[in-house]
């Protein structure tokens, strides 16, 4: 292969001139005689290693992101088994004048173990020193341990840094096609840890046997492979890619590593769980049923699929069915027939305080296809975790945790209402509760305490507009705590003054139990909601002044003309309120719920995770904080 002689012995001269002779080093040796390689291992060190700093020298300086979409490649970043890659991403600009001096030095030190194998770690040596004080004097420390170090994590600290380091393991996980992606989250959560002693060997087999296609995208990402191409300034010659320094050790053992830390176990149990609940949600809804059949069939197989992998923990698990009957905002009766799911953990003795956990099992929407992972696939696979954690735990005495999964939410709250009805005759209501309903998307968590739940009108209340509930010292207790835990996790609490979150923790606020609601939510969708529920009060007002006792008499003609009038002029009211509330936009959450696009790409785990870790936090400082 041609090599830039010319280049090679202005870089030898720079060296001894400005380095190795002030410094008292052994300067190169200037051959100009034939050149043969003789030494093929230190050939190849040199080269790998020098190279490492073209790939250092296209790095946007630290702190500062590199345009999206910018297809430059790495220089120096070959392609390897013959396979033609796209451009790696997130790259910079033309190399600078030191990233050029750079690659002549690269370019001199394979020359000089060429020429002299016998001198060549000396050669190397000297290089690398050249190529420290240039990297330390242009691009600070920080590049020098990207170049011999392989990725590592930064410690904790502002959203920044935790996002730089996730970059490349989230990347890579993205890469994966769902199958993998799954067995990869099999993997970790069966090792129980992502030490990469117990993942790696699986991960590396995965690896092997991915899709070629696959297998070039995070060789790509990784920077070990690129389109091979001229280049158009000094450096590596046409054809001569050489990979970066990183990559030496395999690029398998590279991304094993990578994505054995994308994911912690408790984030993999999560996933599966929340997998394995909107899959059976799917599965149930065969081609051929009516809407209403396939509404049935996905809750049948939903509340299955709880109560299997409830046991497969290892847990009691209490059914409690429920039936009876309400009327429709129109007078009609409906009756019902459901069953809520508790599990209970307490410490030893009598319970003197007890904290409900729940989240409603049912979905609706799955005559479109919708497969519940949202709403509220996300709030069960929570209690799972939930139920995990206290399994494990050793609970102080006198003190008990229930996780309730409540029935037919969707439906007008009817589980949670039954629930109440009941641990009130038995006089065994919590003390407080905790819901959880859609804890997978939103810039922020948001909070719905006992003195708002009068702002939620669903017609089936004893009191068309219930006054607010008394916050009792319980209540505010658990608020705190759980504002406190999302400070220590950087989840911002929203500011949701005159809105409700509309869910099964209401029912227990009317008949006076002490409950908050929580969810994740985007600050703009609040603002949304709160305008359409205060339009759904003003339908629900307009409708309430409409006798429909009356109605079978009015299109019957049976009504006096003044009765007839007033009839209509309610009614046009209730028509207007009804369209103004329709015509209301909706926010991003509720128009990807109750249909086709509840999916599970709508759930960003990671935010998941940090309302469990938030909820989990709560939880350990109740369990040991004392009664209010």
């Amino acid at each position: 292969m041609p090599l830039d002689i010319s280049l090679v012995r202005r870089a030898q001269g720079e060296f001894n001139n400005r380095i190795a002779q002030p410094r008292g080093m052994q300067a190169l040796p200037g051959r100009t005689g034939p050149l043969t390689v003789r030494n093929g291992q230190q050939w190849l060190v040199a080269a790998l290693a020098l190279s490492s700093a073209m790939a250092i020298g296209r790095m946007p300086p630290r702190g500062v992101r590199a345009p999206a979409g910018d297809p430059t490649p790495l220089p120096g970043a070959g392609a390897q088994g013959g396979i033609d890659h796209q451009a790696v991403p997130m790259l910079g600009d033309a190399p600078t004048a030191p990233v050029v001096a750079l690659e002549h030095i690269a370019n001199g030190a394979t020359l000089g173990c060429i020429a002299s194998p016998r001198h060549c770690p000396q050669t190397l040596a000297a290089s690398l020193l050249t190529f420290g004080a240039l990297t330390a004097s242009t691009l600070g420390g920080g590049a020098l341990g990207y170049a011999f170090g392989r990725f590592s994590a930064p410690a904790a600290g502002s959203e920044a840094s935790r996002e730089s380091s996730a970059s490349l393991p989230q990347s890579l996980y993205a890469l994966l096609p769902d199958e993998q992606r799954m067995q990869l989250l099999q993997i970790v959560r069966d090792c129980g840890t992502d030490a990469a002693a117990c993942t790696a060997p699986a991960i590396r087999s995965l690896l092997r046997e991915l899709p070629d296609a696959t297998r070039r995208q995070i060789m790509v990402t990784l920077g070990v492979a690129r389109h091979a191409e001229t280049h158009t300034h000094g450096g590596w010659p046409a054809g001569a890619d050489a990979a970066a320094l990183a990559p030496m050790l395999s690029w398998v053992d590279w991304a094993a590593d990578l994505l054995g830390s994308v994911v912690s176990p408790a984030q993999a149990c999560f996933q599966l769980d929340l997998e394995q609940i909107a899959q059976a949600t799917l599965d149930a809804q065969q081609p051929g049923m009516t809407g209403a059949q396939r509404e049935v069939a996905a809750n049948i197989a939903r509340f299955d699929t709880l109560r299997a992998l409830l046991r497969r923990d290892g847990h009691t698990l209490h059914q409690l069915p429920f039936s009876g009957s309400t009327r429709d905002s129109f007078g009609f009766d409906q009756t019902y027939n459901g069953c809520n799911l508790m599990l209970e953990f307490s410490g030893a003795g009598t319970p003197r305080r007890t904290l409900m956990v729940l989240a409603h099992g049912d979905m609706t929407g799955a005559r479109e296809g919708s497969s519940g992972a949202s709403d509220n696939g996300t709030g069960l696979a929570t209690l799972l975790a939930l139920a995990r954690k206290l399994g494990a735990a050793t609970l102080p005495d006198g003190v008990r945790v229930q996780l309730l999964v409540s029935d037919l939410e969707e439906h007008g709250m009817l589980g949670a209402k039954a629930f109440v009805e009941r641990c009130l005759a038995q006089a065994s209501c919590p003390d407080v509760a905790l819901n959880l309903d859609m804890t997978g998307r939103g810039d922020g968590m948001t909070l719905s305490g006992s003195d708002r739940h009068h702002l939620y009108m669903d017609g089936d209340s004893r009191a068309l507009q219930p006054p607010p509930a008394p916050v009792t010292a319980a209540e505010a207790q658990l608020r705190g705590l759980l504002e406190a835990a999302a400070g220590q996790v950087g989840l911002t609490v929203h500011d949701s003054a005159g809105w409700v979150m509309q869910s099964d923790h209401i029912p227990f606020q009317r008949d006076g139990v002490p409950a908050l609601g929580m969810n994740l939510a985007d600050a703009a969708d609040i603002t949304l909601e709160r305008d359409m529920q205060q339009a759904r009060t003003r339908l629900w007002l307009a409708n309430a002044e409409v006798d429909w006792s009356r109605f079978e008499h009015y299109l019957n003609g049976t009504l006096g003309p003044d009765e007839t009038q007033a009839m209509e002029t309610r009614m046009d009211a209730m028509e207007h309120a009804m369209h103004t509330y329709k015509a209301l936009p909706l926010s991003r959450a509720m128009a990807n719920i109750h249909n086709r696009h509840d999916q599970l790409d709508q759930v960003d785990p990671r935010r998941a995770m940090a309302a469990l870790a938030v909820i989990e936090n709560a939880l350990d400082a109740w369990l040991h904080a004392p009664a209010p």
